[in-house]
C-alpha cells in the first residue's frame, strides 16, 4: 500500500472509477476492497442457510421470480453481493496493475471468478430464459413430464461440465510449474515440502477468512503501517554462533498501529 498511497485515482468509466474523481489512495481504500470482497464470503453461506429453510416451508422455487417466493429476493441479494465483489476485486486492480505485472495476474483472476461468479450470471440467465417460456416442460418416453425449473437446473450443470473442461485448460496456462521448478534450481536451502493433509487442512479450513472478515468489519479497526527492520544478532549472543545461524541480516516486515508511530 506504501507504493500507491497519496497518489490521485484516475477517473474513468471504463474502470468504474468516475464517482472517485479528486480521490487518492489511502488505507481506507485498502479496507473497502477487502471488505467489499469478504462480504461475498458471508453473504454466500447465508444465503446457502436461507434457501435450505425457505425450499424447507414451500417458499423457494427455481427460476420463480414471483413477489411471495423467495427465489426473488435471494436472487437479488445475490447479484448485488457478487456486483460488489466484482467492483472491488476491479479497483484494486486497477490500482496495483503496475506492482502485479510481473505476476501475470489477469489470466489468473478471470479462470478462477469466471469460474464462481460467471456461472452463477449463467444460471440467472437459464432462470430468465424459463421464465419467459424460452425452456418448456418436457415429457419424457414413460409418458411423465418434467418442469422447467428441473430442466434449467438440468442445462446449468451439463454446461458447467462442459466449461469445466475449458477451465481446466485454462488453469493449465494460468498457473505453471516454471515457479517451482525455478526454485529446485536456486541456491537457496530447500524448505521441507508440507504432508498432503496439512496442506488440504490449511486449503479448507476457513480461519483466514473468519480472521481477515472480523478484522475488516471490527470497528476497532486500526489503520496500519508497514516498517522494515533489521534482525541483528542480540546483545547476548555470540558472533560466530550468529553467524552460524544467519550469514545475512534478514529484513523483516511489521505492521503497527498508526497511532503509536
Amino acid at each position: 500500500m506504501a507504493e500507491i498511497r497519496g497518489k490521485p485515482i484516475q477517473s474513468s468509466c471504463l474502470h468504474s472509477t468516475c464517482c472517485l474523481r479528486g480521490a487518492a489512495y489511502s488505507i481506507g481504500f485498502l479496507r473497502f476492497c477487502k471488505q467489499a470482497t469478504l462480504q461475498f464470503c458471508v453473504v454466500k453461506p447465508v444465503m446457502a442457510v436461507v434457501t435450505i429453510v425457505l425450499q424447507a416451508a414451500g417458499k423457494y422455487h427455481d427460476g420463480d421470480f414471483n413477489v411471495h417466493s423467495g427465489y426473488l429476493y435471494v436472487t437479488l441479494i445475490y447479484n448485488a453481493s457478487v456486483s460488489l465483489a466484482l467492483y472491488a476485486l476491479f479497483l484494486f486492480y486497477f490500482a496495483t496493475r503496475e506492482l502485479l505485472l510481473p505476476f501475470e495476474p489477469v489470466l489468473k483472476f478471470l479462470t478462477i471468478k469466471a469460474v464462481i461468479f460467471l456461472s452463477f450470471w449463467q444460471g440467472m440467465l437459464l432462470a430468465i430464459l424459463e421464465r419467459c417460456g424460452v425452456i418448456p416442460e418436457v415429457q419424457t418416453a414413460d409418458g411423465s413430464r418434467v418442469g422447467a425449473g428441473t430442466l434449467a437446473a438440468g442445462y446449468q450443470n451439463f454446461i458447467i461440465c462442459i466449461e469445466m473442461l475449458f477451465a481446466s485448460i485454462a488453469l493449465r496456462y494460468a498457473f505453471t510449474c516454471q515457479v517451482y521448478s525455478e526454485k529446485d534450481h536456486s541456491p537457496a536451502p530447500m524448505t521441507p515440502m508440507p504432508s498432503i493433509s496439512s496442506g488440504l487442512k490449511e486449503t479448507m479450513s476457513p480461519q483466514d477468512i473468519v480472521h481477515d472478515a472480523i478484522h475488516n468489519f471490527s470497528p476497532a479497526y486500526q489503520q496500519y503501517t508497514q516498517q522494515a527492520t533489521q534482525e541483528a544478532p542480540g546483545p547476548g549472543s555470540h558472533p560466530s554462533l550468529a553467524g552460524s545461524r544467519k550469514s545475512h541480516n534478514v529484513e523483516k516486515r511489521m505492521l503497527i498501529p498508526s497511532e503509536e508511530l
